[in-house]
């Protein structure tokens, strides 16, 4: 009934304005834009994910205030994309334009689609600040399936991806897989990043509505792409982002600083653990989000060169046991995603992770958990971790390991790892790897 109840609003409230372009509402200049960007064209929008999320967008928008505001819709799933304008009209009405249809099925998981999309946005409705949101599955750093051989070569021209996947015309979205039967492409992170530095926008935020993205290999990647990248290093509930309250309470706490950050992560966590309206709708997956500063990723960077090697020597296999882990490698063929404090505290002289803890505080500077999260599935069972908040941060970090030898579905990820800009600036060939 939520779906169909809101469809009924938006068609009462928002069809008499659609095509009446002398109350489009259009400015020189807006105060802040929030941008969704919504990869819907795989298994998500075939359980009418981004449908359920479109009605909670509708209603969110209802409770928007301020007309110097603008939310910008791309939607691609069954049907060629499409992008919508939700705005506050001067009578302090919500309206909704359909600003552009694509005459063709454009690939979201294409950097330059993307692109054309910021740009499109940046040149009609100049902010004085943008917000981007990520809408899709994500695989964090994880490279395409097809792209390496076992032995970590690249096969072809597919790169390293992350975010996204679209199984494009004639592809089974339920499966995601492409008329090939592949799975379908995905967005490399550093291409990613190339779209976004290149495009006519600078969002002052990422936020990833999307699995496994709050990985320092990601975020070192979009470090000039964005001040601050907002995401999980868990597992997401197919849910997603409670639009209907993160719209008006949160997407647009401009100017946005760490505190107006900190709100977003705050709104989110409510939503997912404690709002009596939701809590039921995310099943108990439990939540771990946590904020990024972008300006801080080089000092981490540097401060991991500086310490990591007098904890790991001649390529050995570090000792993790007992290290917070956000997704189970046996059950997933991801791998473990360790927590980079957790793993870093058990590495470390209780010295040395201090000092590299003071930098790595200045860069995650917020973090918001539950006691325990969903881990993995397998059938019919939900199989949970608990936290240990006394370490954890709430992002990731890959730590080579023996298991990823042995069984190699993505290929071998202590060789692939290497591939990453990560590896190279944190230190990692001064340990042996």
């Amino acid at each position: 009934m939520k779906f169909h109840l809101y469809i009924i609003i938006a068609l009462i409230l928002f069809s008499s304005c659609k095509d009446d372009s002398n109350s489009s509402g259009e400015k020189s200049h807006y105060r802040h834009t929030t941008i969704l960007y919504f990869s819907a064209q795989n298994s998500l929008g075939a359980q009418n994910a981004a449908q359920m999320d479109s009605a909670e967008i509708v209603n969110g928008v209802l409770k928007m205030k301020n007309p110097n505001d603008n939310l910008i819709f791309y939607l691609d799933d069954d049907k060629n994309p499409r992008i919508y304008r939700y705005y506050i009209r001067s009578d302090n009405r919500a309206s909704l334009q359909k600003i552009k249809t694509y005459n063709y099925d454009a690939n979201s998981s294409d950097s330059t689609t993307l692109k054309e999309v910021l740009d499109f946005i940046g040149t009609k409705y100049p902010s004085d600040s943008y917000g981007l949101v990520l809408w899709s599955h994500g695989m964090g750093w994880l490279p395409d399936i097809i792209s390496f051989s076992k032995e970590g070569r690249r096969t072809s021209s597919r790169k390293l991806n992350g975010f996204g996947l679209d199984v494009g015309a004639d592809g089974r979205m339920a499966s995601d897989l492409d008329a090939q039967g592949n799975i379908g492409q995905q967005m490399e992170t550093t291409a990613l990043a190339w779209a976004i530095e290149n495009s006519k926008i600078h969002p002052t935020y990422i936020f990833f509505d999307a699995c496994l993205m709050q990985c320092v290999e990601v975020a070192y990647d979009l470090r000039n792409a964005t001040d601050y990248i907002i995401g999980n290093p868990t597992t997401t509930s197919g849910y997603g982002m409670y639009y209907e309250d993160m719209i008006p309470h949160a997407l647009f706490s401009y100017p946005f600083t760490d505190d107006s950050i900190k709100k977003i992560i705050d709104h989110f966590y409510y939503d997912v653990m404690e709002n009596p309206e939701t809590r039921d709708l995310y099943q108990g997956q439990g939540c771990v989000i946590s904020a990024v500063k972008t300006s801080e990723l080089q000092n981490l960077a540097d401060a991991t060169a500086a310490y990591l090697s007098t904890a790991i020597h001649d390529g050995e296999y570090p000792d993790l046991t007992g290290v917070q882990r956000y997704i189970s490698f046996e059950h997933t063929s991801y791998p473990y995603f360790h927590d980079i404090s957790s793993a870093m505290k058990k590495l470390l002289t209780e010295e040395n992770y201090l000092e590299w803890k003071k930098v790595l505080d200045k860069c995650v500077i917020y973090t918001r958990t539950s006691d325990r999260f969903l881990y993995y599935t397998s059938g019919f069972n939900v199989y949970y971790n608990n936290v240990d908040k006394s370490s954890v941060c709430g992002m990731s970090m890959f730590f080579p390991q023996n298991i990823y030898n042995q069984y190699q579905y993505y290929g071998n990820l202590n060789k692939l790892f290497k591939n990453t800009q990560w590896y190279k600036v944190a230190g990692w060939k001064n340990t042996g790897w």
